[in-house]
């Protein structure tokens, strides 16, 4: 019995072992097993190659968040927080790594769909953060044009002369919101800021002839004592436009300007505006230098 058995064995070894010489004749899987593995192999090589791929799409994608922070603070906005990218590429991009799909039983193609919606939603992240820097820098760009940075007029003042102090003409102690720059009558009076005209002749009061101009962004500026308007309300003004002549009309002891700057109804100390004293007219000539230059 045992003889037979054994021969038995022998004969199927001999039966396989032929069938796989020639070519599984007897058609028991060995070529589609091969087939498989082969495609298997095929398939991690493809998978390892679109790992390597992916990981420099991060490798990038890290750079433009580090050089979009960069441009963030530039202009004056905070950098995104871990928060937020993480809330905006719906949280951690997974790792993508061929051995882990390939052996973990889960879907290539569900990984692959999972790892570009994450990319997208980085890469959509930046394109909103990179909107919102250019935003902020049109902003900024109005912003700054607009903030009252000149001294008006050329003449000497007092770095003292903002608060509370005596009356020239009353002798009683006022406070003084303004600065009062002295000239000669007739002096070209300059927009220290972009701007609209908001009133522009006799003020009915004290200050004699004024002009007010409306700079956006909560400021206002206010130039009285004139001895003649330029503009009129609603005029669009540019930092550097001659807007007046300086004077010595209403309540004075004689020719000068007075100069305000209000900011959100505040009357504020000219000086601190003034860029360095910067002379009007040499603002004027190196604001035509860089238009000429453009």
């Amino acid at each position: 019995m045992a003889t037979i058995l054994l021969s038995v064995v022998f004969i199927l070894g001999l039966i396989i072992s032929g069938n796989y010489l020639i070519y599984d004749f007897l058609n028991l899987g060995y070529d589609r097993i091969e087939k498989i593995l082969n495609e298997n192999k095929e398939l991690r090589t493809q998978i390892a190659t679109l790992t390597d791929k992916f990981k420099q799409l991060k490798s990038d994608v890290e750079a433009l968040n580090a050089q979009g922070d960069q441009f963030r603070m530039l202009v004056d906005l905070p950098r995104l927080s871990k928060d937020e990218l993480q809330l905006g590429v719906g949280g951690n991009i997974l790792n993508f790594d061929a051995n882990k799909i390939l052996y973990s039983g889960s879907s290539i193609l569900d990984s692959i769909n999972l790892m570009i919606d994450q990319l997208s939603r980085e890469v959509n992240l930046q394109k909103e953060s990179y909107n919102s820097v250019l935003n902020k820098y049109n902003y900024n760009q109005k912003l700054f044009a607009s903030i009252p940075a000149l001294k008006p007029m050329d003449g000497y003042y007092s770095p003292h002369g903002f608060g509370k102090r005596i009356h020239p003409v009353l002798g009683v102690y006022r406070v003084h919101e303004g600065l009062d720059i002295i000239n000669d009558v007739g002096t070209p009076v300059y927009a220290t800021g972009d701007g609209e005209v908001e009133f522009a002749g006799p003020s009915g009061g004290s200050y004699g002839i004024v002009v007010i101009i409306n700079h956006g962004f909560g400021y206002q500026t206010l130039y009285a004592h004139l001895s003649k308007v330029l503009v009129r309300p609603g005029t669009k003004v540019k930092r550097g436009t001659m807007i007046a002549k300086s004077g010595k009309t209403g309540l004075v002891s004689g020719p000068h300007l007075h100069y305000e700057v209000i900011y959100n109804g505040v009357k504020k100390n000219p000086i601190d505006y003034f860029f360095d004293d910067f002379a009007i007219n040499q603002y004027l000539k190196n604001y035509s230098n860089k238009n000429q230059n453009n």
